[in-house]
């Protein structure tokens, strides 16, 4: 198995002796540390997506100068090892992104970034020689396409900026690169289906070969509730495009489709959980201008938001009432019953919870 094939198998990470005997520690006090963060350095984004997934959580501000570079030490001394720049709008357009990149990098906090790719120029050497991984979301092949589905606030086209930032970041990157394809559809006012961007998989995927990226992703899109979304109209053209991309694989670059796209494509809506509590929570968290949160598919939830990270400190969150109480309610088979990526992760810890996790392996990746 590849260092990539490894790295994107979730529950094979867990058994890694850092974050075991993080976990061991968390079972013997019963207080958890967070090992991975998803910061969310601001909501504001350059781009107007069609179908954007974060729509209501856009605009609502972005974390001060002084607080993000705060709560970037708060992560070092909790003992944060793994954070994941991402969010309801672009990373990137906070004016301390580089800073607090090279922060974490200084103090052995890895750093991932998912990015829309449009100022890739502006943090080149920070996302090259500091972060472990940049996935940049796509969504498309060629200009047309990527123009009717992530169009600039401007109404200019950003593709060819954005591929040529990729070019560039993959000529001197020390870490992964992967292109970000999220399958989505457009239809009418009487919700007639129009058109898809899954017609331009097969290009996109040559695209980000020709790139140099590591992997490329399919994903199927998600409703506001984190639902998928019904793929009925579209999953004979994405089946193709699948079946075309095929050989396009080699030992260094790599087609990826989550487990959630087979399952919208057999129709699937659901997922059934049978455990209680959601183990995964007590070793993550998403941190937002918004608030801070049990875990990304609740972003914005004000029922799950254990606490204020621009008046409170990480510790005082974490280790707060308001968590304490959430935490304690959170029901993964009543609150959970989308498909959520930690379900395999989960099922592991509440192995690790009744026993000893046996076949231990050195790190390779912090990203659990």
């Amino acid at each position: 198995m590849s260092h990539l094939e490894k790295a994107l198998s979730l529950s094979n990470k867990l058994y890694q002796t850092n974050f075991i005997n993080r976990f061991e520690e968390f079972k013997k006090t019963g207080k958890s540390r967070p090992y991975v963060i998803e910061l969310d350095p601001t909501t504001a984004c350059n781009l107007a997506c069609h179908g954007c997934i974060s729509a209501s959580l856009l605009n609502q501000g972005g974390f001060k100068r002084d607080r993000i570079k705060e709560l970037a030490k708060e992560f070092y001394e909790i003992g944060v090892k793994a954070v994941v720049l991402i969010g309801g709008g672009e990373p990137m357009a906070h004016p301390e992104f580089g800073t607090i990149v090279d922060y974490f990098y200084e103090n052995d906090i890895h750093v991932g970034v998912t990015s829309n790719g449009t100022l890739i120029d502006k943090y080149l050497n920070s996302l090259a020689y500091h972060t472990k991984w940049v996935r940049i979301s796509v969504d498309a092949g060629s200009e047309e396409v990527f123009q009717k589905y992530r169009p600039h606030i401007s109404g200019k086209s950003q593709f060819n900026k954005v591929i040529n930032g990729m070019k560039k970041l993959s000529k001197t990157r020390k870490g992964k690169l992967g292109y970000s394809f999220l399958i989505l559809e457009k239809s009418d006012d009487n919700k007639i289906f129009l058109e898809t961007n899954a017609v331009d998989i097969y290009n996109a995927a040559i695209l980000a070969k020709d790139i140099g990226c590591d992997y490329f992703e399919v994903k199927p899109s998600f409703d506001e509730f984190h639902y998928l979304n019904d793929t009925s109209n579209v999953s004979k053209i994405v089946k193709e495009q699948l079946f075309k991309i095929k050989d396009l694989e080699t030992e260094k670059f790599k087609i990826i489709s989550p487990f959630t796209l087979e399952r919208t494509l057999q129709g699937e809506k659901k997922q059934i959980k049978n455990y209680k509590r959601c183990l995964t929570a007590e070793m993550r968290a998403v941190f937002s201008p918004s608030g801070a949160y049990v875990c990304p598919y609740h972003r914005g939830n004000s029922n799950l938001k254990i606490g204020d990270p621009n008046t409170e400190s990480l510790k005082e969150i974490w280790y707060g009432s308001k968590r304490k109480e959430i935490m304690a309610k959170l029901d993964p088979s009543k609150h959970c019953q989308f498909h959520c990526i930690r379900h395999e992760t989960n099922k592991v810890l509440e192995k690790f919870s009744n026993s000893k996790a046996e076949n231990k392996v050195e790190e390779y990746d912090r990203f659990i």
